[in-house]
């Protein structure tokens, strides 16, 4: 059966990603508010099949956000949202995930692989790097000034997969990330220069991977900082870590594996434009 993809008000979506997602309305409500535009799917009957709208990223158009339904139309509906939300766009990615956008209907909308979500995870590694010359480590609860703690979080703005980030993501707390298990690197000025978070879970340490600002990315602050949040989980007991990252490149994904740390879910990123 065709499938049609007409423009909708972001408001409209909630019910739709609450079918998405499994998870009630309220939950999602906070997809519409941030989306710049929005699409709807529907069959040659009228019903809903899917929906999409369009999430800013700093450095790489819009994220989809959304999906097609299950049903006998969802592959042709995922294909028809994701080339609706591309020649709006111009610019715009997606997570390749079965359930909401499979990879060969991205493909078929003019999408190619470009990067990865993964959580890696494993025994928590004991392994220490140096700090680089000029720099300084220092717990996230040490650096209370926001402004400080959002050029931090900016280090990943660049990365396909991370968004603008709020002032809200840098309060003590946000995210469930723990102030004294988190690092954040200064430079000889005391500005920012990297970050990595971490909260404690039950049995093991919930990591982001290091954010590093593009110009000390050559150096081994991303390793310095990693291990340093490893070394405060060690000094918990937290015996096992998950490592998150969006958009890390091979080579340090390879360092990050080097520390014994294994994929266990890997969800490609699809971008066109």
């Amino acid at each position: 059966m065709p499938v049609t993809v007409s423009p909708a008000p972001p408001a409209d979506l909630p019910p739709v990603f609450a079918a998405l997602y499994g998870a009630p309305e309220e939950a999602v409500a906070w997809m519409a508010e941030v989306l710049t535009g929005a699409w709807v799917a529907r069959n040659s009957a009228g019903e809903v099949v899917g929906a999409v709208g369009l999430r800013p990223s700093p450095a790489h158009g819009a994220e989809l956000v959304g999906g097609a339904l299950p049903g006998p139309e969802h592959g042709e509906a995922a294909t028809a949202l994701a080339l609706a939300a591309r020649q709006e766009a111009g610019r715009a990615y997606a997570f390749a995930e079965g359930a909401l956008f499979p990879a060969g209907a991205l493909e078929a909308a003019g999408y190619h692989e470009v990067a990865a979500y993964r959580l890696l995870a494993g025994p928590t590694p004991g392994a220490e790097a140096d700090v680089p010359e000029g720099l300084r480590l220092l717990p996230l609860a040490d650096v209370p000034d926001p402004a400080t703690r959002l050029d931090a979080l900016a280090t990943y703005e660049d990365r396909v997969g991370h968004h603008a980030v709020s002032p809200e993501a840098a309060a003590d707390g946000a995210g469930g990330f723990d102030p004294h298990l988190s690092l954040i690197a200064l430079d000889a000025g005391g500005r920012a220069a990297g970050i990595c978070r971490a909260a404690p879970e039950e049995g093991y340490a919930r990591i982001d991977a290091p954010g590093v600002r593009p110009d000390l990315r050559s150096t081994g602050l991303r390793a310095a900082l990693l291990l340093g949040v490893c070394a405060l989980a060690r000094g918990r007991s937290l015996d096992h870590v998950s490592v998150e990252s969006w958009g890390d490149t091979p080579g340090e994904l390879a360092a990050d594996l080097g520390l014994g740390l294994g994929v266990e879910i890997e969800n490609p990123i699809y971008a066109a434009g």
